[in-house]
């Protein structure tokens, strides 16, 4: 078809509606689609800076105190200036001024886990101690005394004589986990705080703690857990907190044992348990079933042919497993007929269970499966 003038006319595509498009070339038709897109990708950007700011401001930042939002996790520096004032140097002998110009002994690390002076450290901090003083931050010094102890798991707790209104850290309501950003906090004999950090590496362990003295023998503590970091030896009874800056643990100086790589903590678990019931007036006996033992994690259970539970490793003489006849080797695989796991362990008071109560236990012994009736005590361990 051709116009009036004779010139040949591009074909239209006729549609229903009561409009008509034309054949665009296919050149200018991709110029013309990337520029409309980088003018509206602009745009859109525009207004997302107009609205949110620059896009670094965006991801780094938290939404503003939403219901069920969760703020973002601290730096450590953070983590480590809040909990300072909570930091406490244990003297574990007496000292003079003469004393610090060489290299200072008897110092240990504390942190306040009460307002009225109960100071959480580790039993091995304690070796030796001839004088116990509690140094807090602001200058206040205090005479002390144990006020507590769990030999099972290596916690002692102090009473700074005299205090209160102290700043005092809180526990983790949950346990740690591998994988976990942990954060030491030590007082050194000179300086303000240490800090050291990393993550977990592993929980629930039952580890050999190296005395004092090198005659004296080592001690086992249940339910430790290591961190890949470098040990410090002056962090021995120090917090060791979670990304909230909250106790999952207390650091242990086990730096002598080359075995025991990075740092080695306690129980945040059993150290908030004895301090709940020191603060209740109650005393640091807890129920017990009269034996050392340590969890078998599926993989060492299959490898050593063994029922997943908890391996005995030791009985106390005289005590509740001894009276059930308990024996060292034997894997206790259910308390009144639910499973002993990470979740359930071998301890009567995670098991919500409470001295002059009566168990039954499933036992496997030599591959043959008992049940053994067993009467819970209050005792150390």
């Amino acid at each position: 078809m051709s116009d009036e003038v004779g010139r040949p006319q591009p074909p239209v595509i006729r549609a229903t509606g009561a409009w008509t498009l034309r054949r665009v070339p296919l050149l200018p038709a991709i110029v013309l689609s990337i520029c409309l897109g980088l003018i509206g990708g602009a745009a859109a950007a525009w207004g997302i800076y107009q609205h949110y700011g620059p896009v670094e401001r965006v991801i780094t930042q938290a939404p503003a105190s939403q219901p069920g939002s969760q703020a973002q996790p601290a730096s450590v520096g953070a983590i480590a200036t809040t909990a300072a004032p909570s930091i406490a140097k244990v003297l574990t002998q007496p000292l003079a001024p003469g004393d610090l110009l060489g290299q200072p002994k008897g110092f240990a690390v504390g942190f306040v886990a009460s307002s009225d002076g109960l100071v959480v450290t580790s039993a091995h901090a304690l070796e030796g101690a001839t004088q116990l003083r509690v140094a807090l931050p602001d200058g206040h010094v205090y005479g002390a005394v144990v006020a507590g102890a769990d030999v099972a798991h290596g916690i002692a707790v102090l009473q700074a004589v005299g205090a209160s209104g102290l700043a005092a850290l809180s526990f983790a309501s949950s346990d740690a986990r591998a994988g976990d950003l942990v954060v030491a906090v030590g007082a050194p004999p000179f300086g303000g705080v240490s800090v050291n950090s990393g993550t977990v590496s592993s929980v629930g362990r039952s580890l050999s703690i190296p005395a004092g003295g090198s005659s004296a023998a080592a001690g086992e503590v249940l339910d430790a857990l290591t961190v890949d970091a470098t040990a410090d030896p002056q962090d021995d009874g120090g917090p060791l907190l979670d990304a909230a800056g909250q106790v999952v643990g207390v650091v242990v100086n086990v730096t002598g044992d080359p075995a025991l790589p990075g740092v080695v903590a306690l129980s945040g678990r059993d150290a908030a348990a004895l301090v709940d019931r020191l603060s209740h007036g109650g005393t640091s006996q807890r129920p017990t079933f009269g034996v050392v033992a340590v969890l078998l994690d599926p993989a060492t259970a299959a490898a050593a042919g063994l029922p997943q539970g908890a391996l005995v490793r030791s009985v106390i003489p005289g005590g509740p497993a001894a009276a059930a006849g308990l024996l060292q080797g034997d894997v206790i695989t259910a308390v009144n007929g639910a499973a002993v796991d990470p979740n359930h362990p071998l301890d009567p008071a995670a098991l919500g269970l409470e001295a002059g109560q009566t168990v039954s236990l499933s036992v496997t012994r030599d591959r043959k499966q008992l049940q053994l009736s067993l009467t819970i005590v209050d005792g150390a361990t």
